[in-house]
C-alpha cells in the first residue's frame, strides 16, 4: 500500500511581514525618540562649545596676568593713532610668539604701514614686507574664537580711509574700557574711551575707569592699568567679556569703508587701521562698556538701519555691548583670572560695576586715595 506522505512535510513556511499600519507606528516611534534626543544632543554640544569658550577666556585671563607680572601693568586696551590692540600683546603668553615675532609695532616704525593696504589684494604673503601686519592679522588664533558664535574664518574689512585687510579674522573677546560710557565719541571728536576728558559722573578717574581703554600715544606716562589700583578688588572688576561680532553684516558691508567710530558691530584682534588712523578711531573693535545692557543685540536686518548713521545711540550701544550665542548669559573674565557666567538678568547696576575699577568709590562720593 502506497503511504502519502502528509502535505505539512513539504510546505513552505508561512512568513509575516508587517502591514502599513505597523509600519506607521514604528516610524511615528522613532520620530518620537529622535525629536526627544536631538534637543539633548544639542544641548550636549553647547556644553561642550560653553565650555571650550569658558576656558579659552580663563586662558586668555592668565596670560594678562602673565603680561602685567613681566611689566608691571596691563596691556592698553588699544593704542590710539598707533592701532594696536590688548590682543596683540598677549601673544606670546597664548603660545602665538612665532605670530607676534612676525609683527612690528610703532606707527611707520622701521617702514611699517600698520594694519592695512591701500587697496584690494588677493595674498598678503606676496605684499611689500612693510605690510607684514596684514600677514599676522589674517592669522585665526582659536583662542580668541568662542566655537558657539560660528563665526567665519575670515572676512574683508575696508578702514575709514579706505585700507584694506581682505582676510580679518572675525573674534568673540574685546576689553572691558568702563562701565560709564555708552558712546565711543562726542561730537567733537574726543574719545571718552581714551582717557579723556573726565566721563560723566566720574570726578575721581580721569577718562575710561576700566581696566582696558584707549592710550593716546605710543610715547605715554599711562602705559596701561596695574592691578594694584583696582579699588574694587581684582575678583570684582571684569577685564575681558564675550561680545557677538555681527558677521552677517560684515558681510554685506565688509567691502564698504565704515563711518567715523564705525558703522557696524564689528570685533576683531590684534590691530586696527580705524585705530591708527584719526580723526576716526573705532575702539569697539577691541573695546566695550558694561553701562550697555548685556546681550543688547539686534538682528543684522535691524543693526544696519540702527547703524545707518553711526551716530546713533543704538547703533553705539550695540557696538560697545557685551554678549554671547549662549542662551541667556555671557561669560566675563575677572582681573584675578576668574571666568563667571553672568546672567542676562542682572542687575544693571551691578552690572555696570563690574566694568569699573573704582564702582565703590564712585557709589559714596569719596575722594580716590
Amino acid at each position: 500500500m502506497m503511504v502519502r506522505p502528509h502535505s505539512s512535510c513539504f510546505a513552505r513556511p508561512r512568513t509575516r511581514g508587517f502591514t502599513l499600519v505597523e509600519l506607521l507606528v514604528v516610524i511615528a516611534i522613532i520620530g518620537v525618540l529622535v525629536a526627544l534626543l536631538l534637543p539633548a544632543i544639542q544641548a550636549a554640544r553647547e556644553a561642550a562649545r560653553r565650555s571650550q569658550c569658558a576656558n579659552n577666556m580663563k586662558q586668555v585671563g592668565l596670560a594678562m596676568l602673565n603680561y602685567e607680572s613681566g611689566n608691571k601693568h596691563l596691556p592698553p586696551g588699544c593704542l590710539m593713532f598707533e592701532g594696536s590692540a590688548w590682543s596683540m600683546y598677549l601673544l606670546p603668553f597664548i603660545e602665538e610668539t612665532n605670530a607676534k615675532n612676525l609683527t612690528t609695532l610703532g606707527e611707520n616704525n622701521k617702514g611699517n604701514f600698520q594694519w592695512g593696504y591701500p587697496g584690494s589684494y588677493d595674498d598678503a604673503s606676496k605684499l611689500p614686507n612693510n605690510y607684514r601686519n596684514i600677514r599676522v592679522v589674517e592669522t585665526v588664533i582659536e583662542t580668541y574664537r568662542c566655537p558657539s558664535a560660528s563665526l567665519p574664518e575670515h572676512q574683508t574689512d575696508v578702514s575709514f580711509d579706505s585700507w584694506y585687510v581682505m582676510k580679518r579674522v572675525p573674534v568673540s573677546y574685546i576689553g572691558v574700557a568702563t562701565g560709564l560710557q555708552t558712546r565711543q565719541y562726542d561730537s567733537g571728536a574726543t574719545y571718552f574711551l581714551s582717557g579723556e576728558p573726565n566721563p560723566p559722573d566720574n570726578p575721581y578717574y580721569p577718562g575710561a575707569d576700566g581696566v582696558l581703554y584707549g592710550i593716546k600715544n605710543e610715547s605715554r606716562t599711562d602705559k596701561g592699568v596695574k592691578l594694584q589700583t583696582i579699588e574694587d578688588g581684582t575678583s570684582n572688576t571684569a577685564m575681558i567679556g564675550e561680545a557677538l561680532h555681527d558677521w552677517k553684516t560684515q558681510e554685506d558691508r565688509g567691502f564698504n569703508k565704515e563711518d567715523v567710530a564705525g558703522g557696524r558691530k564689528d570685533h576683531w584682534w590684534g590691530g586696527s587701521d580705524d585705530v591708527d588712523t584719526s580723526p576716526s578711531s573705532d575702539l569697539s573693535e577691541f573695546l566695550g562698556s558694561t553701562a550697555v545692557q548685556i546681550n543688547y543685540q539686534k538682528t543684522p536686518e535691524i543693526n544696519q538701519q540702527y547703524c545707518a548713521s553711526a551716530d546713533s545711540s543704538t547703533c553705539q550701544q550695540l557696538q560697545l555691548a557685551f554678549g554671547s550665542a549662549h542662551p541667556g548669559m555671557c561669560h566675563m573674565t575677572f582681573s584675578d583670572g576668574h571666568v563667571d557666567a553672568i546672567q542676562e538678568d542682572v542687575d544693571l547696576k551691578v552690572w555696570s560695576d563690574y566694568g569699573s575699577r573704582a564702582s565703590q568709590i564712585l557709589d559714596t562720593g569719596a575722594p580716590r586715595r
